[in-house]
């Protein structure tokens, strides 16, 4: 190696012409290069070195506060590592990276967690805690992957803790999918919720049979009878015919009292089947008011009418409906007969 290697401007004027002296200096370009890694290593060790003296600051001066510190038991624990949750627990400001990460990456497994340990939790964790559930859409993730009811209740309790109108129409969507299990998994997740603000996405799937099993959104519908059937009768009169017969359908499973005005509106309709099912609504409405519209369908010329008739008023249990159930016993079309015998048994039986 040259005496002037180490000379800084030689060593310089070489480590920039290193292509050069590849093709017309083949001894400098080796004993330059081996100086520069030398050199490199030298930075490396002594950057090392200045890391593992440098001293942890024992307060911090600005910033959000991560930890509080463990209170000290006087059972030499000062050492102990915090357990994940604690860390979640102990935090205040924001969540230390390695938490995130884990509720990241356990998710949606983590919901669990997150959901038991929420109330322990900082204020400004807590909204931390929401917005990774959100934007992770933890909660969807969960409720997708959900068969075992047991585990329905994670879900229930993290709806509570964080609601969320995306999240909830993923949960109605739940109800679309080909899979049955999923369906029935669906049905019972938004029954058990009892949440008032799924109810228009319920009926706009209601009204998307290509899509929905409309079964399935009846079932969910008729887990709040009261809200549902308001919602349903008023809006009645907006929808397709094609719709109509089915909502009046569910309208009349609901049981529950509920204003008429819409309802007695279809008894007029063209559509037989409408009129039937809206017989059958005021029927199961127990909707007295409507007893003489009944009475007089009762009469009607066409059998499928008198037959809904028959049935309507049997639901009804008025007893003023009793001496025309039993005038329909003796109708001539067997079916009629047969399903007023059958409302005059739900009157002595009940």
């Amino acid at each position: 190696m040259n005496d002037n290697l180490l000379e800084t401007g030689g060593f310089f004027y070489r480590l920039t012409h290193l292509p050069q002296l590849w093709s017309a200096d083949r001894p400098h370009f080796w004993s330059t290069l081996i100086v520069l890694l030398l050199l490199l290593a030298a930075v490396a060790l002594i950057i090392a070195l200045l890391r593992r003296q440098k001293p942890q600051p024992t307060e911090r001066s600005a910033g959000p506060v991560t930890f509080v510190p463990v209170e000290d038991s006087g059972d030499s624990m000062q050492g102990t590592i915090l357990s994940p949750d604690d860390r979640i627990v102990c935090s205040r400001g924001e969540l230390d990276p390695d938490s995130r990460r884990r509720l990241i990456d356990e998710a949606p497994g983590s919901l669990a967690d997150i959901v038991r340990l929420y109330d322990r939790c900082q204020p400004e964790i807590q909204q931390e805690l929401t917005t990774l559930v959100r934007s992770e859409k933890i909660m969807e993730r969960y409720a997708a992957g959900l068969k075992d009811g047991a585990l329905q209740g994670v879900l229930i309790d993290a709806w509570r803790l964080f609601p969320d109108e995306n999240t909830l129409r993923s949960f109605v969507e739940l109800l679309a999918s080909r899979d049955e299990d999923t369906q029935r998994a669906a049905v019972r997740l938004l029954s058990t919720m009892q949440e008032p603000q799924v109810l228009p996405m319920l009926v706009l799937a209601l009204v998307r049979p290509d899509v929905f099993v409309p079964a399935r959104v009846a079932e969910v519908l008729l887990s709040m009878p009261r809200e549902s059937v308001a919602l349903l009768t008023y809006i009645l009169p907006e929808l397709d015919d094609k719709h109509k017969q089915p909502v009046l359908e569910i309208i009349s499973q609901a049981g529950v009292s509920f204003d008429p005005e819409n309802v007695l509106a279809c008894l007029d309709h063209d559509d037989l089947r409408i009129r039937s099912a809206a017989m059958l609504a005021l029927g199961g409405g127990h909707i007295t008011s409507a007893l003489p519209q009944l009475m007089t369908a009762a009469n009607d010329k066409n059998w499928q009418l008198r037959a809904a008739a028959a049935k309507a008023l049997g639901l009804m249990g008025d007893s003023r409906a009793l001496p025309v159930l039993n005038a329909l016993t003796h109708d001539t079309e067997g079916w009629v007969a047969e399903t007023a015998r059958q409302a005059l048994d739900g009157f002595y039986n009940s």
